[in-house]
């Protein structure tokens, strides 16, 4: 017999190939658009990282992350009030936190970007600020630091720790998130 094969014989080959590749590149596509996060969906952001980390950002324009600095009866401490009898380099104690925090005081005033918890990092005693020697005294070994939770005096060899403190919309805020540096 004759060996001659159609000249359109190879086309099922290719077409079975095509339909082969078209079914796997949709199957491929699908599954990418499944697992990878939508563009443009805000949703999945959490504003409170994004915002204690860029306040500046835009989307935080009105977001105000942490919580709301407290005086002694619970009240809502509003920063232009607060700033009237605040002097600079001396810590002045706010609740919000389950602790007690110090907001740092800066010449202006003007409240510095962290505030110190007041724990001494030798053993993690209270300390306590006294405003007659204007230092942080721990009443335990005796570490002293000084406004703005530098240590001046050992056997603590490591500053205080610190909370970041954001000032917007006329409320200070805490953010229970230790901040890399300080400044002296």
């Amino acid at each position: 017999m004759n060996n001659i094969k159609p000249q359109n014989a190879k086309f099922p080959k290719n077409r079975r190939k095509f339909l082969l590749y078209l079914v796997g590149g949709t199957a491929g596509t699908l599954a990418i658009g499944c697992l990878s996060p939508k563009a443009g969906n805000t949703e999945d952001i959490n504003l409170e990282n994004l915002c204690t980390s860029f306040p500046d950002n835009s989307r935080c324009q009105n977001y105000l992350p942490g919580v709301i600095a407290v005086d002694s009866e619970g009240k809502p401490i509003k920063a232009d009030a607060f700033l009237t009898t605040a002097i600079a380099g001396t810590p002045a104690p706010v609740e919000g936190l389950p602790k007690t925090t110090y907001l740092v005081i800066e010449k202006g005033p003007k409240i510095a970007s962290y505030g110190i918890r007041p724990v001494c990092t030798h053993l993690g005693c209270t300390v306590e600020w006294k405003a007659d020697v204007k230092h942080f005294v721990c009443p335990c070994h005796g570490s002293e630091y000084d406004a703005t939770g530098q240590v001046t005096k050992g056997p603590a060899n490591r500053a205080l720790p610190s909370v970041m403190v954001i000032v917007k919309q006329n409320q200070i805020r805490l953010v229970d998130r230790e901040i890399g540096s300080k400044a002296p």
